[in-house]
């Protein structure tokens, strides 16, 4: 069996459409949970009548009911790591699900039989513990897989040297070509917008780190299977679309999203790879110097 986990912000009609035009495709048995952030009784209302749900209050209440789609209100915004946590720990405790799919709202399947494809391929990798396919977006880009990235590479090179580099230089030096060139196997990381976990492995491993709110999941997901010593698994021949960061960028504005990005990221640096105090804070100045010429020159 499968569970299907999606997390909504403020974007009840997208979740509404995805459930019933994109995962009436998937044809493996499976219930579908919607962890409602920052929930109000009219977004509620709405998920429960657009999608035929049953609201949830109690994520440990055994439940008595036929329904396969559920709406599980939090009327703070918890972020997408401990969202996706609510999820899976009130499908574990109701269904035993195998595998775990967690989705954005904003993905379109153009392919057929797309979630069997990943179930069949993890099914004969011991070593994986989650999946993703080739991730697209609506201008043809590639998402998913990416390679590690250090601390200061990401978070001062790529913002400084970038402007003064040609295009071929700064794809040779940041690796922006790797999804493009990445083969399926396993990668150190791939997107959390759509992807598949067995279900023990994501307990074992202790799920998503809820110190994060957004961004930085994946890699740290990584970072914890590691420990069980399982890995992430790239499977290309199956696709689907992403119009990624629309829902971001539609109740965040930029600068938080880039504080919010570097929050995490230095968190991750931090605790999973050693990264000490000293760079963390050369790191936000960088960061956040970075934000304001750019916002100067746009003036």
């Amino acid at each position: 069996m499968l569970a299907i986990i999606i997390v909504n912000y403020k974007s009840e009609k997208r979740t509404i459409d995805f459930v019933n035009n994109e995962l009436t495709k998937v044809t493996t048995p499976h219930v579908t949970v919607i962890v409602n952030n920052e929930a109000t009784e009219s977004s509620n209302f709405e998920l429960q009548q657009g999608l035929n749900a049953t609201i949830v209050y109690d994520i440990n209440e055994k439940l008595k009911t036929d329904k396969k789609c559920f709406v599980i209100p939090h009327f703070e915004n918890l972020g997408f790591a401990k969202g996706n946590n609510l999820g899976a720990k009130f499908v574990v405790n109701n269904f035993k699900p195998e595998f775990l799919l967690f989705t954005n709202n904003d993905i379109q399947f153009n392919q057929n039989n797309i979630v069997e494809r990943l179930i069949d391929r993890i099914e004969k990798i011991p070593d994986a513990a989650i999946i993703g396919p080739k991730i697209i977006g609506l201008e043809g880009e590639l998402q998913s897989p990416e390679p590690y990235l250090p601390f200061f590479y990401r978070f001062l090179w790529m913002y400084w040297l970038t402007p003064f580099l040609s295009k071929k230089r700064k794809t040779k030096i940041f690796k922006l070509d790797y999804s493009k060139n990445a083969k399926e196997g396993f990668h150190y990381k791939i997107m959390g917008s759509f992807f598949i976990a067995k279900t023990n492995d994501y307990f074992k491993c202790g799920m998503m780190d809820s110190n994060t709110f957004l961004f930085a999941e994946e890699v740290i997901l990584s970072e914890r299977l590691k420990k069980i010593n399982k890995k992430a698994y790239y499977y290309p021949d199956v696709s689907v679309i992403h119009t990624h960061g629309e829902t971001i960028s539609a109740h965040i504005k930029s600068k938080n999203i880039l504080l919010n990005q570097y929050k995490s990221l230095s968190y991750y640096y931090s605790k999973y790879k050693g990264i000490n105090r000293f760079s963390v804070f050369l790191g936000r100045i960088s960061v956040m110097l970075y934000w304001f010429l750019n916002k100067m020159i746009k003036k």
